[in-house]
């Protein structure tokens, strides 16, 4: 951080005056017990005292004036634990206040760089330090502290708001996607989705015995028929075929009559009537037209028996089928939910899958027959399977 001041001197002009921070600068900076000798041709020696080093240049105390820009032999004595260094060098003056003179190396090779480097990182981590240089460290490092202190304890109520909703959001959101990520786990590892499933029954298929027309008996809109009672009106021709010698002298022995019902050219009427006291259910509108053989026509349900669910699953499931502790039900069109139990298995071969038989723990409404449904089966713990 830096910051400017512009003092007003009377009769002269304002001059801009710049504070740098210590943790600003290029180079670090630090205050070493030494002595410094410059020295010129055909200028007189100058023995003067370091005020600080860095790997850019030294600070000197000197209560005389030096030329800026002048270069100068420095030779820097450091006094290491009952041992001197000197360390020679070319410098430049560059700036001068009162006694404080700043002056830059020009020719500090890499070896001088390097020693300089160690000595300043020795200093400034306290491996070597006289009793000014702890205070000074220990003056630096409070300073600094105390300054972010200030900085912290500066905060407005707004700005604490604000890192609290912050730091708050940010872990309802943590929360929120550990959240995702452990439902996601439980859905991978503890469910089974069926593969397709719907409402069925133990239902009764009414269907065309062979190719003709179709008459349905029933009134408009009714839903419940009685064992006995005539449903449909079958008009369908006679098929016959002769295969052998016997079959040809056969027909040269029936009169014209059977002869033309024997070849196709008279129908045979039929009436199917209910087999049990059911619910009726058409698969398709019903209309009265021509059919074709094993068209179904319609579905019969018994009154007294309730709806269950088919479903089919892969095949590798069947080990974990023994695991299953609930089963969820969601009926297309309904809005409700429906719990179950999976009550037989079976092999089903035209879709080479297993096919399981699952009762609801609510009737099922009559109007869900043959609607598809969304089938969940959670599983238990392992080795948690009912025996």
């Amino acid at each position: 951080m830096s910051s400017s001041s512009t003092p007003t001197v009377p009769g002269k002009t304002a001059a801009n005056v710049v504070h740098e921070a210590i943790d600003e600068r290029q180079y670090v900076r630090t205050r070493i017990n030494a002595r410094v000798t410059l020295a010129a041709a055909g200028q007189p020696t100058v023995e003067t005292t370091l005020q600080d080093i860095s790997l850019g240049g030294i600070g000197l105390r000197h209560d005389k004036p030096l030329t800026i820009g002048s270069l100068y032999n420095a030779s820097i004595r450091l006094r290491l634990n009952q041992v001197d260094l000197s360390l020679d060098s070319k410098v430049r003056i560059v700036s001068q206040r009162g006694e404080e003179v700043g002056a830059q190396f020009v020719d500090l090779d890499a070896q001088k760089r390097d020693i300089l480097r160690y000595i300043i990182s020795a200093y400034l981590s306290g491996e070597i330090a006289d009793i000014n240089g702890l205070f000074n460290v220990m003056q630096r490092e409070n300073y600094i502290k105390e300054r972010k202190q200030q900085h912290a304890s500066a905060r407005s109520s707004s700005d604490r708001l604000k890192a609290v909703t912050g730091t708050l959001l940010y872990a309802a959101a943590g929360l929120a996607a550990l959240g995702f990520v452990a439902y996601k786990s439980y859905l991978l590892f503890f469910r089974i989705p069926a593969v397709q499933a719907q409402v069925s029954a133990n239902a009764q298929l009414i269907s065309m015995p062979d190719n003709g027309y179709v008459k349905f008996l029933l009134q408009p809109g009714q839903t419940e028929v009685k064992a006995g009672q005539p449903l449909a009106n079958i008009s369908t021709q006679l098929a016959t075929s002769f295969t052998s010698p016997a079959d040809m002298k056969a027909v040269a022995d029936l009169s014209p009559g059977d002869l033309q019902t024997l070849l196709g050219r008279a129908t045979i009427e039929t009436v199917i009537n209910s087999p049990c006291d059911c619910e009726v259910y058409f698969p398709s509108k019903p209309l009265d037209g021509y059919g074709y053989k094993q068209a179904p026509l319609m579905h019969l349900l018994p009154r007294d028996e309730g709806l269950f669910v088919t479903a089919n699953v892969p095949f590798d499931k069947l080990a974990d089928i023994s695991r299953v502790t609930s089963v969820d039900l969601k009926v297309f069109g309904l809005d409700q939910h429906f719990s179950g139990k999976v009550v037989d298995s079976r092999v089903d071969e035209a879709n080479k899958n297993l096919a399981l038989t699952i009762a609801p723990d609510t009737p099922l409404p009559r109007q869900a027959y043959q609607k598809p449904v969304a089938v969940d089966l959670f599983l238990g713990l392992p080795f948690t399977a009912s025996r």
